[in-house]
């Protein structure tokens, strides 16, 4: 992911999950696997204690949001309302900063692992 803060867009930092508040009020990090259809949580960075969803509940300007994922395209819906819901390649959430930040797909590229996400940028 590109993660990008909504209010000032010039902080940017690159990386295979982002880090969101929950309904609850909690701060977990995600990251998409399976292809770009499903998530991978995990609560601080107690990542081994993760797992898998399709679901994930975070907050956004004082609503509570709810997104699945599909072959890396997000459907968001206001409290889970999948019949006011719509579809996008980037989610907006707050995050553990109390900022609003946008994450959008890359490419991910290693010396040992490619990685395409579809309409991604090559970094």
């Amino acid at each position: 992911f590109v993660n990008t803060q909504r209010a000032n867009p010039s902080i940017k930092t690159v990386s295979r999950f982002f880090e969101y508040k929950t309904w609850t009020d909690q701060i977990w990090r995600t990251e998409i696997i399976e292809n770009g259809n499903a998530f991978f949580h995990w609560q601080g960075h107690d990542r081994k204690n993760g797992h898998r969803d399709t679901i994930i509940n975070y907050l956004l300007n004082g609503q509570r949001w709810q997104s699945t994922i599909d072959d890396y395209i997000f459907f968001h819906a206001l409290e889970g309302k999948m019949l006011q819901g719509y579809y996008d390649n980037s989610i907006e959430y707050m995050s553990s900063d109390n900022y609003v930040y946008q994450s959008v797909f890359v490419e991910y590229i290693t010396d040992q692992i490619h990685q395409r996400a579809p309409y991604g940028t090559r970094f």
